[in-house]
């Protein structure tokens, strides 16, 4: 049960995309996709990639219809649900992966959606369902976008000189440095958080400014005051996770409870950037309900604790498989377990069996494994078993199980 080359299923869209996995070259991926192995520095430039020689596994690289974009054009890169790209008297299309998008056009989302635009200097931005973004100006040294509703997060590459990245409100413009941030209209207020970098908020080009660093927030006024007296606020620590309770009936998580928390809010992905997600959703509580119809695969997580202004903190993340409702545990005639995870041929394995769900004593514990299953027992205790996965890359250093579950055992 190898893991695929590219984890994507058909819920981004029938445009393709490419998860880079260990040798893979541009060269080689151009010739995948293209038939043309010198087409690699297309791919390059449209994904931003700094050194073509190194590669980064995980990352996503995508492409358009085959087809170089235009001046002044960029890219639905993903797009989950229903969205539409609005130009000014001709009706609303429905927008499509792979599809260029142009300054003057607004696109919207519906309940339920999400978009990934992917920008011509290799900025990368999200807009989450409800939301309406204008693009005002698109280029490689300049780009400028209105957020007229709803809410958008940017994840910028840094600015060289003459470089300019900013995101206009109903009043504020936000000029980014390079960053990681989000910005929503919640309340007839602008509410922005930075994960990464900073970022400059004023009302208009002549008035003050207040400065965003990684890990602060703030909430301004919706009437025009002056950001630069707004209150900045620290962001709230990323959730660290104490359960990955992963099945296809009940699947959930819980996390710690963060000090000022009011809630949680998360997403899900299939790409570790969390740049092109599948569903969102909140909680009250540190019980994270999550949703009962993905299909099997590998997925990521990513929680942030919600303050009392509505600010979300800093993200907590997940690496989390979710197992098929039949088949991750088959039983053998003999009374032996099949136990099956999905795994790559380039990674080893380690296999913890346990009678308490905490694995304070382990029955079996099977390390350096290549294979994506294992066959356990006949068990001579019945009872209930608990099995989980970790991997590792070097042989040696193991990272947090990513999948596993239970056994019942009759009793003879």
């Amino acid at each position: 049960m190898a893991l695929a080359a590219c984890v994507f299923s058909g819920l981004l869209g029938a445009q393709p995309s490419h998860v880079v996995q260990p040798g893979d070259t541009l060269w080689g991926i151009s010739a995948q996709h293209y038939r043309q192995p010198g087409r690699w520095p297309e791919i390059q430039q449209r994904n931003n990639v700094g050194e073509p020689r190194r590669l980064h596994p995980g990352t996503v690289l995508y492409f358009a219809d085959g087809r170089p974009l235009g001046e002044g054009e960029a890219m639905v890169l993903a797009v989950t649900g229903q969205a539409w790209q609005r130009r000014a008297g001709k009706p609303d299309v429905l927008v499509a992966q792979g599809m260029p998008v142009q300054a003057g056009d607004t696109l919207a989302t519906g309940r339920d959606a999400f978009l990934t635009l992917g920008l011509p200097d290799g900025s990368r931005s999200v807009i989450p369902s409800s939301s309406t973004v204008e693009l005002q100006t698109v280029g490689r040294d300049r780009v400028g976008l209105r957020l007229l509703g709803g809410g958008i997060e940017s994840q910028v590459h840094k600015r060289a000189s003459g470089q300019e990245f900013h995101i206009r409100s109903r009043a504020l413009v936000l000029s980014v440095r390079g960053t990681q941030f989000r910005v929503r209209e919640h309340g007839g207020r602008t509410v922005g958080e930075v994960i990464e970098g900073s970022v400059a908020v004023r009302s208009s080009p002549r008035s003050r400014q207040l400065v965003l660093e990684a890990g602060q927030g703030s909430v301004f006024d919706g009437g025009g005051s002056d950001p630069a007296g707004a209150e900045v606020r620290t962001l709230l620590a990323a959730p660290k996770f104490t359960s990955r309770a992963m099945s296809p009936t009940s699947p959930g998580v819980e996390v710690e409870q963060v000090p000022g928390a009011q809630g949680y809010r998360w997403r899900i992905a299939q790409d570790d950037s969390i740049l092109a997600p599948l569903v969102e959703g909140s909680s009250a509580s540190t019980s994270l309900a999550l949703p009962k119809d993905l299909p099997p695969g590998f997925y990521y997580l990513r929680v942030a604790a919600v303050d009392a202004a509505d600010l979300e903190g800093m993200p907590g993340e997940l690496l989390f498989y979710m197992p098929s409702p039949t088949g991750s545990v088959r039983w053998k005639d003999d009374g032996r377990v099949e136990l099956l995870w999905w795994g790559s041929p380039d990674r080893r394995y380690r296999l913890e069996i346990s009678r308490d769900p905490d694995f304070a004593i382990r029955l079996v514990d099977l390390q350096d494994m290549q294979a994506g299953s294992a066959i356990v027992g006949p068990f001579v205790l019945g009872g209930r078993y608990h099995w989980r996965v970790s991997e590792t890359e070097d042989g040696t250093h193991y990272g947090e199980p990513f999948t596993g579950g239970s056994i019942d055992v009759p009793v003879r």
